[in-house]
C-alpha cells in the first residue's frame, strides 16, 4: 500500500517536516482549579486534537496555495491521528500563523525557508 499524505480539503499539499508536533487541549468548566491544599477540582468539558504543521524550503506557489485554503477559513485535514491510530479526516481551523520566514525572493525561485501553523480540531475528541 502507498504511503498517505497529508491532504487540505481533499487536495495534496507541500508536505510538512518528519517532525510533525501533536497537542490536547481539554477545556474545563469556569469553577475548575486547585484548592488551597494544592488538590485539582476539576471538571473537563471536552478535548480537541491540534496538530502544528511545519515545513522548509517551501516553494512560494505551494505557501499561498496552503494559506488561502487555512487562513480565516475552516478546512478538512486529513492527517494521522495519533489518538485513533490511523489516517483520518477531520474539520480543523488556524487560530494563528506561526513565526514563518522568507527564505528568497529571487525572481522565479521566491521560496519560504518555513512555514508553520497550528491546525485545531474543532470536533472534541472526549
Amino acid at each position: 500500500m502507498a504511503q498517505d499524505k497529508f491532504r487540505i480539503n481533499g487536495a495534496e499539499v507541500f508536505q510538512p517536516d518528519c517532525d510533525m508536533a501533536f497537542a490536547y487541549e481539554t477545556t474545563y468548566t469556569e469553577g475548575s482549579g486547585r484548592v488551597k491544599s494544592g488538590s485539582a477540582k476539576i471538571t473537563p468539558m471536552f478535548t480537541v486534537e491540534q496538530y502544528s504543521y511545519s515545513a522548509s524550503n517551501v516553494p512560494m506557489a505551494d505557501a499561498s496555495k496552503i494559506l488561502k485554503m487555512v487562513v480565516g477559513k475552516t478546512f478538512t485535514l486529513h492527517y494521522f491521528s495519533v489518538y485513533h491510530g490511523k489516517w483520518r479526516d477531520a474539520k480543523f481551523y488556524v487560530g494563528q500563523l506561526q513565526s514563518s520566514s522568507i527564505q528568497t525572493l529571487k525572481n522565479n525561485h521566491e521560496m519560504l525557508k518555513t512555514l508553520s501553523f497550528n491546525a485545531e480540531g474543532m470536533e472534541k475528541l472526549v
